[in-house]
C-alpha cells in the first residue's frame, strides 16, 4: 500500500479551493485536483505493508490538541500550482512530530524541510495563474492515516484511520 498523513479539509475550505481551481482551468492546462482528493500532507510514508505500525505512530503524533489554520498564496514548485497555509506554530509541531514518530517506526520518511501546500494542478501548462484567493480557515482536529492509488485511470485516496488530536 502506498500510504501518507494528511489533514482532510472542511467543506468550505475544500469549496473555496474547489473555485480556485476552477479559475486555473480557463488559464491554461494540467492535471487538476478533484475536490475530494484535496488535502494537505504531512507525510508521505510511500509503500509499506506495515499498517499497524503506521497507525500507531499515529496515534503518537496525536498529542497537542486541535487548532485552527488558514490558507494563504498561491505557489508553485516548477509546474504544480498550489495553495499555501499561513505560518502556524501548532501546524508545524504537528507535522515535526508526526515524521518524528514515523521515523522513530523505521518508516523512511524524507529528510527535508517541509513546506504546508495543497495541491491544486500538476503538471501546468500556459501562463502564470492570475487568481484571487480570500484566505479560509478551519479547525484540525484529527490527522488521518490515507491509501494512495490509482483507479480506473484516476487518483483514488482512502481514508484508512483517523486520530483525533
Amino acid at each position: 500500500m502506498r500510504l501518507f498523513v494528511a489533514i482532510c479539509l472542511s467543506p468550505s475550505v475544500r469549496d473555496a479551493l474547489t473555485d480556485r481551481i476552477s479559475s486555473l482551468r480557463v488559464q491554461g492546462t494540467g492535471s487538476f485536483t478533484r475536490p475530494e482528493n484535496l488535502h494537505l500532507t504531512l507525510a508521505f510514508i510511500g509503500e509499506t505493508d506495515r499498517l499497524e505500525a503506521a497507525e500507531a505512530a499515529l496515534r503518537r503524533a496525536a498529542a497537542g490538541g486541535a487548532f485552527s489554520i488558514t490558507t494563504g498564496d498561491l505557489g508553485c514548485f516548477e509546474d504544480l500550482w498550489w495553495v499555501g497555509i499561513r505560518e502556524n506554530t501548532a501546524l508545524e509541531q504537528l507535522a515535526l512530530d508526526v515524521q518524528h514518530a514515523l521515523r522513530d517506526a523505521e518508516f523512511p520518511i524524507e529528510d527535508r524541510p517541509w513546506r504546508p501546500h495543497i495541491t491544486l494542478v500538476r503538471r501546468w501548462r500556459g501562463p502564470e495563474p492570475q487568481v484571487s484567493f480570500t484566505p479560509v480557515s478551519m479547525w484540525v482536529e484529527k490527522l488521518t492515516l490515507m491509501k494512495s492509488e490509482q483507479s480506473k485511470g484516476k487518483q483514488v485516496y482512502t481514508e484508512l484511520c483517523s486520530v483525533n488530536l
